[in-house]
């Protein structure tokens, strides 16, 4: 059991350390960098695990998470919180709600990446095309809540969690300067401009098992989630003479934004404390999210809860 264990976690960093090639355009990873830090932040939820809410009681839970999404050069990172109150209604039954918010700050060195944007099909330049990119800046902030349900079978080892969550997505000032080195546009230079506001309903399910050690308490679950509606790309660019805004939904290149997510988590609770580390997402997200979102190199997420 711990040689595997060690394999899985050498696997889990190797993957997550390599290096990613640049070749995906700046769209299709600004887009990327976003919704990995919606999984994140929706996979680690301050929402009932451990199902052990006493009938008639109100427990609390306060929920801190930390993140950092790379490709390559460039990297989203922020901190979010987040609180829920539970109550027991029977021994089987409890029924929360929860609020939340993520801040995190969109930065990174000077890039070489192709431009192709899809939000638009009147953009005055030879596109797509090589640039330098530079300046990167911006925030994208995150907040929402919702309600949810959790069912335990007599004696059973599991317990069902259903609810309802919505998000907004508020991409602020999240921007690159563009310099062209390839085309017919070659050396043109501009700004391109990912502010947006998006928001979602989100559909939210999973199932948790539960194991108790002496002090320790161990928690695997899957879990998963679709955000509705899905809605396409938004940006807008703008260079000498012209400024070019679009929604990639309408201009027939397809809504993307707002993936449906699945994810693996081990919550490991030191009991006397109430202090639980979600082990398992930290693993999951680095090993899994950089082989769905192309173009992703390395991620981080750190989640600590504490219930009293």
């Amino acid at each position: 059991m711990l040689r595997a264990a060690c394999a899985f976690v050498a696997l889990t960093l190797a993957a997550a350390n390599r290096a990613s090639a640049a070749v995906e355009d700046m769209d299709f990873i600004a887009e990327h960098l976003a919704e990995v830090s919606m999984d994140n932040h929706l996979l680690t939820l301050p929402v009932e695990y451990t199902s052990d809410a006493a009938k008639g009681r109100t427990h609390w839970q306060l929920a801190t998470t930390y993140q950092r999404i790379k490709s390559g050069a460039l990297e989203l990172g922020g901190a979010g919180a987040g609180m829920s109150a539970i109550r027991g209604l029977n021994l089987r039954w409890s029924i929360g709600a929860f609020v939340f918010c993520d801040r995190s700050s969109f930065g990174g060195g000077t890039v070489a990446r192709p431009i192709a944007p899809g939000f638009s099909n009147s953009i005055p330049l030879d596109l797509p095309a090589d640039a330098t990119l530079s300046n990167l800046r911006g925030q994208l902030s995150e907040t929402g809540g919702g309600v949810f349900a959790s069912w335990r079978p007599r004696n059973g080892p599991f317990t069902l969690v259903g609810g309802l969550a919505f998000e907004q997505a508020l991409q602020r000032g999240y921007r690159v300067d563009y310099t062209l080195t390839s085309g017919a546009s070659a050396g043109a230079v501009g700004t391109l401009d990912y502010s947006a506001t998006y928001r979602f309903w989100i559909p939210l399910a999973g199932v948790v098992w539960h194991w108790t050690r002496g002090r320790w308490e161990f928690a695997p679950r899957v879990q998963a989630g679709v955000p509705l509606p899905r809605a396409g790309w938004r940006g807008r660019i703008s260079g000498a003479g012209f400024s070019v805004s679009g929604d990639a939904g309408t201009s027939g290149h397809g809504k993307h934004m707002g993936d449906a997510f699945a994810g693996i988590g081990l919550t490991v609770t030191y009991r006397p404390w109430h202090l639980s580390w979600d082990l398992g997402t930290a693993l999951s997200q680095a090993l899994i999210e950089p082989r769905i979102h192309e173009g992703v190199s390395n991620v981080w997420i750190l989640s600590l809860r504490w219930e009293n």
